[in-house]
């Protein structure tokens, strides 16, 4: 990390475990900060693992209009108008090396995609859902249910790859993953009561996706200050001059 500068120009916030309490809401006292280093002329925006759509209305609440960074620095968009500005897509062929691991430790692969502003849900038949996808699929229904084999073969290339299981089958299953040409990343427990695996594009990051949207406002990394909690948010940390 750099020697700290005297000024801050640019703040980009994780959502879970930093934004939001613990009954996944912003306080009185972050909504008020936030709020003072917005009048004093920094940029405040999100740097989440979650999708647009349900990370929009913490942007709607804090008064953002700027973009958005999304699935770990692989989507980033306008905010509000939920127009897509830059994707670090994962190629398709990769991608269905990931599901093929997966599948071969008996592991339901999710893929993200993004069509036009419209954001997708894919996965395969329904032999390797597990309890942990449950609350996941009734939040984001599956828009295609397609055989293993062909989910992302001849597919478009997607955002990324999730998959969600036991910390164990995640810590089993991490090792081999780690072996393809890609970024990945485990959270223990996520918001669905689980572990969590995501597979990216070999460069994409939170960190990346912060220097991307900086680069774009103008704003060096030693003006910018990044806050999270996670292990996906240590190179967004690293990377900026604040944290």
């Amino acid at each position: 990390m750099s020697t700290q500068p005297d000024t801050i120009k640019m703040i980009a916030i994780d959502i879970d475990g930093t934004l939001l309490t613990p009954q996944k809401q912003i306080s009185p006292r972050t909504q008020a900060t936030i709020r003072d280093a917005q009048e004093a002329g920094i940029v405040v925006t999100l740097a989440t693992a979650r999708r647009y759509i349900n990370s929009k209305h913490f942007a709607d609440l804090l008064g953002i209009s700027i973009p958005l960074i999304t699935c770990d620095g692989a989507l980033i968009l306008d905010h509000p108008a939920g127009v897509v500005r830059h994707t670090q897509l994962l190629p398709a062929e990769l991608a269905q090396q990931t599901v093929d691991i997966l599948v071969a430790h008996r592991l339901q692969p999710v893929i993200h995609h993004i069509a036009g502003a419209a954001e997708q849900t894919w996965s395969g038949h329904a032999e390797f859902d597990n309890l942990g996808l449950e609350g996941y699929f009734r939040e984001f229904p599956a828009d295609q249910r397609l055989p293993h084999n062909l989910l992302c073969l001849g597919q478009p290339d997607p955002i990324r790859v999730v998959a969600f299981a036991s910390e164990e089958a995640i810590g089993r299953v991490a090792p081999v993953i780690a072996e393809l040409p890609c970024a990945w990343n485990t959270i223990e427990r996520g918001n669905y009561g689980c572990a969590e695996l995501t597979v990216m594009q070999h460069s994409c990051s939170k960190a990346t996706g912060v220097a991307i949207l900086a680069k774009h406002l103008g704003i060096p990394m030693t003006q910018v200050m990044a806050i999270g909690d996670n292990n996906n948010d240590r190179e967004m940390i690293e990377a900026a001059g604040w944290e």
